[in-house]
């Protein structure tokens, strides 16, 4: 079984990896998001992004995953997700 999780793990990471087709950078890119690198893990993190600033706890509570991963790995960054949606409601 572990044989098969690695397989997928190693498989995924590969398809994560693959460069973004133009269209889709650019799009990405008209949205206002600035990268330089386009791949699909990208485009995975900007919805994830997405969902977690519209206010899907779920999406915020995999950020918050990632980011502690990314700490116990000796990240030393921050991360800070603003509500500028709300404000633009006033």
């Amino acid at each position: 079984m572990q044989d098969k999780v690695s397989q997928f793990q190693s498989t995924l990471s590969s398809l994560l990896d693959e460069r973004l087709p133009k269209p889709e950078a650019q799009s990405l890119k008209d949205e206002g998001f600035k990268i330089s690198k386009p791949t699909r893990k990208t485009a995975v993190m900007i919805a994830l992004y997405k969902k977690a600033v519209s206010g899907d706890l779920s999406a915020i509570r995999e950020i918050d995953s990632i980011l502690s991963d990314c700490k116990s790995e000796g990240y030393k960054g921050t991360v800070t997700i603003i509500d500028d949606i709300r404000l633009q409601n006033l």
